[in-house]
């Protein structure tokens, strides 16, 4: 379980960084200009709708590149590798290595067995790798140099879901009432691989990535923001309150 997850978080946090990049360097239409042809991009499509009819859509995990086989994402990085790429990961056969052992571990045929040692620690060296080169990167653009922890991806109870690139205030336009539970699952890394804790502003900090948030009749507002926030063992922080990052989830909070 700890492997699949282990692997599961990797692969989300390089789906999400390839879309950053790209649309971010090619526009919201990226997908006409990443080098991937359109008959594959038509197929990305169908796995979508596919999976729509099968399952409950989970909103915003309907993203497109999500529905990208691996052998697309090897090309989208070559395709565009100069740039975010490049200067996130270095050496480009490296990481397409990384992430052809990354699929074949995916694969739930080799979950059914018992895996050896050098296995289990390949395949956590890999993910744990590449989540730190991304953070490190993000690092080096948001605060000019290397070395703080960041958040890689949040997602709610009521299926809202933030990852870089969106705006660090994500507005949900959602109305919710006192008596809810808000459940937030956070994914984050630090470049030095320490230990993080996470809080919601207002509770204790605790070192699990699972935090819970009971809406009272004092949070009634009609731009309640909850604000969730991470911070490392290190004496010292990326921002003065004494965290490292920060991601603002805003409802609309109205009595029952």
């Amino acid at each position: 379980m700890e492997l699949a997850r282990s692997i599961k978080d990797a692969e989300n946090a390089l789906r999400d960084f390839i879309e950053y990049s790209l649309e971010k360097n090619l526009g919201a239409d990226w997908t006409s200009k990443c080098g991937i042809p359109s008959a594959r991009i038509d197929l990305w499509r169908e796995r979508k709708a596919q999976g729509e009819v099968d399952s409950v859509p989970n909103k915003g995990e309907e993203r497109l590149v999500y529905y990208a086989p691996f052998e697309d994402l090897y090309d989208l990085i070559s395709e565009n590798w100069i740039g975010d790429f490049q200067s996130a990961f270095t050496e480009r056969d490296r990481l397409i290595t990384f992430i052809k052992i990354l699929e074949e571990y995916r694969d739930p045929q080799i979950h059914r067995r018992e895996l050896f040692v050098y296995q289990k620690h390949l395949v956590l060296g890999i993910t744990g790798e590449i989540r730190a080169k991304i953070t490190a990167y993000r690092s080096l653009l948001e605060v000019g140099k290397e070395g703080y922890p960041r958040i890689e991806y949040i997602k709610d109870s009521l299926g809202n879901i933030w990852v870089p690139g969106k705006p660090r205030r994500l507005k949900t336009n959602l109305t919710i009432h006192p008596g809810t539970t808000l459940e937030f699952i956070v994914q984050a890394s630090d470049p030095e691989e320490k230990p993080l804790e996470f809080k919601i502003h207002g509770q204790k900090w605790q070192s699990g990535n699972i935090l819970f948030f009971e809406v009272a009749d004092k949070h009634v507002q009609k731009q309640a923001q909850i604000n969730i926030t991470i911070r490392s063992s290190r004496k010292f922080h990326a921002y003065p309150l004494g965290y490292d990052d920060r991601v603002v989830f805003e409802y609309q909070i109205i009595p029952r």
